[in-house]
């Protein structure tokens, strides 16, 4: 698979495969306050690095976490909790929404999702979403 030129179909096909982490990361998360993990992932089956990061600032209902491929730095997966609007080609979404990679005209892009659609809802806490963001992705945890 081309991280650069994914079909939808691949793109569903990685969000589901098992991804591990390179090393044994340990989350401890504060209830309040900045939050910032940056881990490494594999999908030893297709080959696939990928960086794991999950940021919240001093607000703690607002946060992102994502997947993004270590060979193009592309997203595959992003959630973003309370953050900005996003403008997708076809229309605005709000500041609640997942990134999904989309290839648009050639050029991998991240198609934002209304949360309604997704497992996900805005008012979990970043540990909640957390969880259901690692079985979303199939993160692995040894």
């Amino acid at each position: 698979m081309n991280p650069d030129k994914l079909t939808d179909t691949e793109v569903i096909q990685l969000i589901k495969q098992i991804k591990e982490f390179l090393n044994h990361p340990t989350f401890s998360i504060p209830t309040i306050g900045k939050y910032r993990c940056e881990e490494s992932l594999s999908d030893k089956l297709n080959g696939i690095t990928y960086s794991l990061h999950i940021y919240r600032g001093n607000l703690e209902s607002k946060y992102s976490m994502h997947i993004r491929f270590i060979s193009n730095n592309v997203h595959l997966v992003r959630l973003c909790i309370h953050g900005s609007i996003h403008h997708n080609f076809d229309g605005r979404i709000g500041g609640n929404h997942l990134h999904v990679y989309k290839l648009h005209d050639g050029t991998p892009i991240d198609y934002a999702y209304p949360l309604d659609q997704t497992p996900f809802d805005k008012s979990d806490d970043l540990a909640k979403s957390m969880d259901n963001f690692f079985k979303y992705v199939s993160i692995k945890i040894k």
